[in-house]
């Protein structure tokens, strides 16, 4: 039998006369499955997508929500200098392994992400999105600049913490929508 938290308590199903409080509900969402998902051994809070972009989205690619299709959250790759994205675009996270075309694949919103970082830089080097949609080690001179991610281990088979901060995703959730 699962053990119960103290937030739980807190978690009710609001009505519609409920006042609105959404950064306090998001926290106390947030507070709970920070209590419920390390013991179960998750590592990552993730999401299963699909790729329809008509091209592979390899692992380590930044995506934002484009859609959907048949209930399955549909992504493309997160590039502020796209026409159809601006800089208050949502990323929704980083792929967790190659995603070819009109295939599903796994999106790591916040966790860790086990991927080539050598060229990322040392461990606990800032990871950004610059303006190709690219990550990068050093915070771009020109666009948003967005910080996705640490370095946790640096090298061909390295580690990132993944946790998006400030831009919609689960780190924001995390953060309290800061």
């Amino acid at each position: 039998m699962p053990q119960s938290s103290s937030n739980y308590a807190t978690m009710k199903y609001p009505l519609a006369s409920d006042p609105v409080n959404v950064h306090g509900d998001f926290k106390v969402l947030v507070d709970a499955l920070n209590d419920i998902l390390p013991p179960l051994g998750v590592s990552a809070f993730s999401l299963p997508v699909r790729n329809i972009t008509g091209s592979l989205l390899s692992i380590g690619t930044p995506v934002s929500i484009s859609g959907s299709i048949s209930g399955k959250t549909t992504v493309e790759k997160y590039n502020p200098s796209s026409p159809s994205h601006n800089p208050n675009t949502p990323i929704l996270g980083i792929v967790k392994n190659n995603i070819a075309n009109n295939n599903d694949g796994v999106v790591v919103i916040s966790g860790v992400l086990e991927m080539n970082t050598s060229s990322l830089g040392s461990v606990g080097t800032k990871v950004y999105v610059d303006s190709n949609g690219d990550l990068v080690a050093d915070r771009p001179a020109t666009g948003p600049g967005r910080y996705v991610a640490v370095v946790a281990i640096s090298g061909t088979e390295g580690l990132l913490i993944v946790q998006a901060k400030g831009n919609g995703t689960w780190g924001a959730l995390k953060d309290g929508l800061s």
